[in-house]
């Protein structure tokens, strides 16, 4: 029997893409890349069944930097589903070969922040709110490093909003209590700048 193919995770071909779906979950099919720029794992849109998922797979090594991000998220989706939290991605399942290590993720349907105004946005104090409200949630829920950009955060159609990637977020059963409590403390002082960026701009504008 021939050996399969070797496919390179940086691939950018369609075909090879769905071959790599394939090879990890013959029930998904693959849809679309979302994140071109990504160099150590492809987030890929697949469908299972009816159902949109997000398939994030990279390839097994020994770059240490590499398995640091991924477990990252992992721990984090983990405590997400032991905490039963809402406004964030789901772990569906997870997967473990000689040659690849993936994770099968909940999809939100929405707008992703950085396919419109966010820069308008995280000046409205409306917005702030919420996405304190979703740091807080988070925080209670021992995770921290909720490291913003854009493409990270959805708008549901209910105006809520998701958090879709946490790759850099920590857990403090994982991490330590003190490296937690730093993370923490920086993401507070994030909004805080935030909030003042805002009541400087409402300020102005009145």
């Amino acid at each position: 029997m021939d050996e399969p193919i070797f496919i390179p995770i940086t691939t950018e071909n369609p075909e090879e893409l769905q071959e790599l779906v394939r090879r990890t979950d013959p029930s998904l099919t693959f849809l679309r890349h979302l994140h071109s720029m990504g160099t150590t794992c492809r987030t890929l849109l697949v469908a299972q069944g009816d159902q949109q998922r997000i398939l994030k797979i990279r390839q097994t090594s020994n770059n240490v930097w590499d398995d640091t991000y991924f477990y990252y998220e992992i721990h984090a989706l983990r405590r997400v589903a032991e905490r039963n939290l809402t406004n964030v991605t789901h772990l569906i399942q997870e997967y473990q070969t000689d040659t690849h290590h993936a994770i099968l993720k909940s999809y939100a349907e929405g707008t992703p922040l950085n396919t419109i105004d966010h820069e308008r946005l995280l000046k409205d104090q409306a917005f702030i709110k919420k996405l304190d409200e979703l740091y807080l949630k988070l925080h209670l829920a021992g995770i921290a490093r909720i490291y913003f950009q854009p493409r990270k955060i959805v708008i549901a159609p209910n105006d809520e909003l998701i958090l879709v990637d946490l790759s850099t977020c920590i857990v403090n059963t994982e991490t330590g209590i003190s490296m937690f409590s730093r993370e923490m403390r920086s993401d507070s002082r994030f909004i805080t700048r935030l909030e003042k960026a805002a009541r400087k701009a409402a300020k102005a504008a009145a």
